[in-house]
């Protein structure tokens, strides 16, 4: 038998090579990715990479503590030019962004201007039964309601232009709250968050300017004769205070892009009531034409502040659709739960564009909201594009699935 010469066993050597890469090439091939703790149907606008933060240490939560999964920071964000107003607006049109003396936030021109210098504050108050009904709402500039784990709602409540001695209960953030400081330019309030939502919270771009309780203790106070963990509560004047101090309280730059006029816009249809089916918390807003305001309902009953039992109302109602995406995060315990009501923390992308309905003067307009990028103005439009004016005043914004069945009558 002859002997392979030196080069046979060359070629042999190469084709074992070749055969072990195309082995591990088909390998990896077949495996199946794994999945991601917060899945994404919209696209984020273009980001710049994270920068690398050391979160502050975490003194013991108010809320039930639960596992951490696997989770991917938030990139910070390249900030970017504000966009141009619509430039065809009616003279009558009241355009904060061009006049330093009206409030961004409601169209008006406060009493004492000096408020317009404070720092919006970013608030989070809880929509359950041991909550219910909450102190301080009805002083809000804004009030976000949006969805949260177990069919529940949660209040995101910003404030500036007035005082409040006694506000809350206030709890934990969600997932949503890494978006609305950064539309108002606030700075978020809260008791704490389950860690994977706080690494989110605190490696964005609003990480430098959170006012969480287990840190801050002084800004906030507790009612010994209410339970923990519904007994916090907070004062704006000392949380603004405290703001101060820390060199936050500083005139807002807020990405507000709507706009207010006095006068009823043409374009709308006569409504008299909104439902919005949350699944814990029916919804309604019902129009006052003696006061020219919407008066809210929670599940058939008037909803009242707690400070002067008067009914919750609004100047606006503004109802945004956006998809709602479960997340790999448990809010509560270690192991996550299916089934329209889970324990997963809810994803509410605020970006890109979604379905409006605002409600004013008893009319109803149908537009959309545009955010093309984390920083540019948040507006109303109509179908042609051009801004739709709220009325000047407070107003809710109810933030509800794309596929939620909202009654306009």
């Amino acid at each position: 038998m002859k002997k392979p010469t030196r080069t046979r066993l060359a070629f042999f050597a190469v084709g074992i090579l070749i055969l072990t890469v195309l082995s591990v090439l088909g390998g990896a091939c077949s495996s199946k990715p794994e999945a991601t703790p917060t899945p994404t149907r919209t696209p984020r606008p273009t980001e710049a990479p994270p920068t690398a933060t050391a979160l502050p240490t975490q003194a013991p939560p108010t809320d039930p503590p639960t596992a951490e999964p696997s989770q991917t920071p938030t990139p910070k964000p390249t900030a970017t030019p504000a966009a141009t107003l619509t430039p065809t607006l009616d003279p009558n049109v009241i355009v904060p962004a061009r006049d330093p003396m009206v409030s961004p936030l409601t169209g008006m021109r406060p009493a004492d201007p000096t408020v317009l210098e404070r720092r919006p504050l970013a608030v989070k108050i809880p929509n359950e039964q041991a909550a219910i009904p909450q102190t301080g709402l009805g002083e809000a500039d804004v009030v976000v309601e949006s969805r949260v784990e177990f069919c529940m709602t949660r209040y995101t409540a910003i404030f500036q232009s007035q005082d409040v001695p006694r506000l809350g209960n206030i709890r934990s953030a969600r997932l949503i709250d890494v978006e609305l400081p950064v539309i108002f330019d606030a700075v978020l309030a809260f008791s704490g968050s389950v860690e994977p939502v706080r690494q989110k919270l605190y490696q964005s771009d609003i990480g430098d300017h959170i006012l969480e309780q287990a840190l801050n203790g002084p800004s906030f106070f507790r009612d010994p004769n209410i339970p923990v963990p519904h007994n916090l509560f907070a004062s704006t004047a000392t949380v603004w205070s405290i703001l101060a101090q820390k060199g936050w309280n500083k005139r807002p730059a807020p990405a507000a892009g709507w706009v207010f006029s006095e006068a009823v816009p043409p374009g709308g249809s006569a409504a008299h009531r909104v439902d919005v089916p949350y699944p814990e918390y029916k919804v309604a807003w019902t129009y006052d034409a003696g006061s020219g305001r919407w008066q809210r309902s929670m599940n058939g009953q008037p909803h009242v502040d707690k400070a002067d039992g008067k009914p919750l109302t609004a100047a606006d109602v503004i109802v945004l659709g956006a998809n709602h995406v479960p997340t790999l995060i448990p809010e509560h315990g270690e192991e996550l739960t299916d089934g329209p009501c889970s324990n997963r923390s809810v994803e509410i992308q605020l970006w890109g564009e979604g379905p409006v309905t605002i409600l004013r003067d008893g009319q109803v307009y149908e537009g959309k909201w545009l955010r093309p990028e984390r920083h540019a103005p948040f507006r109303f439009v109509d179908a042609g594009g051009s801004d739709i004016p709220l009325k000047p005043g407070n107003s809710w914004w109810q933030v509800v699935p794309l596929d939620m069945e909202v009654k306009v009558s």
